[in-house]
């Protein structure tokens, strides 16, 4: 892709008037911004961020791909000009010292790693997807050395990056499946991991997240939300979609198509098998879901979800980062067991939930104040 191209402007490279003066601002510090971040590495920093030259020639066309990611670091930051700029320093000083730009080509053994996280194709909108699988999963052997699995969950997020064009994608959608894992496997070693990875991923991609899907979720793993739910922003955890057993192969099939892992593959086949000819003639050869379109309940229009129902009791658990991109983040709470949590979820899980619907006529709104 040519940098004319670039200047178009394409479906992420729309930005309001007060955004686009908030980026306009600090794009003008991007020379200084480079200087210093260069001054405070003990190791040479790279003038490209994710496939973006932040350095370019005068002469050069305007480059919106630029001002997608500033945009981000903005938003991270609530438009704040200064904090965005020293966020966006400090990421440049973090990839030089932590590796993050040649961490692509570093191995990791298959055996520990290969059957926990993917990137596997598109969702509908075009974004990247990167898939977790937590079933079976040995936590000493994953999370025991911390580092190693921090240079492995760096490394899975960065594949996903390199799918962005920063054009008209740019973020990506991850789905954590939680089938087969059963509550006390979230122990200090997973509650370790997910600490550390939720503060890598706020303070060094940020925005970066369209939604994240929590799959084959029970009740009793709104216990574990709470727990991680405190580590995060009010609009990170807006982003979240949480579903049962009964619903996840659904949601999945509606929100990314039939472009998933084999696992989710036969609920498609068979909404596809169960449309007559002409629905799927008027789909245009896909199948058109029944289901309700599949929202977070802090969304306009939530009041419209269908009443959800009891999860399928199918032990799970969250051993795995929450979403990585807060536009703040607090101090993460003193290690709390999960079983000891407190049962009472309403007020810190809201908006967080979406199940099954057995009446489309009985509603039920979750709003988070």
């Amino acid at each position: 892709m040519t940098d004319s191209e670039h200047t178009k402007g394409g479906k992420a490279q729309q930005f309001t008037e007060t955004e686009s003066k908030a980026i306009s601002e600090l794009r003008t510090q991007l020379p200084d911004i480079l200087v210093e971040a260069s001054t405070a590495s003990s190791k040479p920093i790279s003038h490209t961020l994710w496939g973006v030259d932040l350095n370019p020639a005068p002469s050069a066309n305007h480059d919106l791909r630029v001002d997608v990611i500033l945009g981000k670091f903005l938003k991270a930051r609530s438009n704040d000009v200064h904090l965005a700029r020293s966020m966006l320093t400090n990421t440049l000083q973090w990839r030089a010292e932590y590796g993050a730009d040649t961490i692509l080509d570093e191995h990791f053994p298959e055996e520990v790693f290969g059957h926990v996280g993917m990137v596997y194709g598109r969702d509908t909108d075009g974004r990247p997807v990167t898939y977790n699988f937590y079933g079976g999963v040995d936590n000493k052997q994953v999370f025991g050395d911390l580092d190693r699995f921090l240079r492995w969950r760096v490394q899975l997020h960065e594949r996903g990056m390199q799918q962005l064009d920063f054009v008209n994608v740019a973020d990506m959608v991850q789905v954590h499946d939680y089938e087969g894992v059963g509550l006390l496997s979230y122990d200090k070693l997973a509650r370790a991991a997910s600490k550390a990875t939720v503060q890598i991923m706020s303070d060094n991609y940020p925005e970066t997240l369209a939604t994240k899907i929590f799959a084959n979720v029970p009740g009793w793993g709104e216990t574990v939300f709470n727990i991680i739910g405190r580590w995060l922003s009010e609009d990170t955890k807006k982003k979240f979609v949480v579903v049962s057993k009964t619903s996840a192969r659904g949601v999945l099939a509606q929100r990314i198509g039939g472009d998933v892992p084999e696992k989710f593959r036969e609920h498609v086949a068979e909404l596809d098998a169960s449309k007559t000819e002409g629905e799927k003639e008027a789909a245009g050869g896909t199948a058109t879901l029944s289901a309700p379109e599949p929202r977070p309940a802090h969304m306009d229009g939530a009041e419209d979800l269908p009443k959800p129902t009891e999860v399928v009791d199918t032990k799970t658990d969250i051993v795995a980062e929450p979403v990585p991109e807060p536009a703040t983040i607090t101090a993460a709470p003193e290690d709390i067991d999960p079983v000891d949590a407190p049962s009472d979820l309403a007020t810190e899980t809201a908006g967080m939930r979406l199940d099954d619907s057995t009446d489309p006529k009985e509603e039920t709104l979750a709003t988070q104040k």
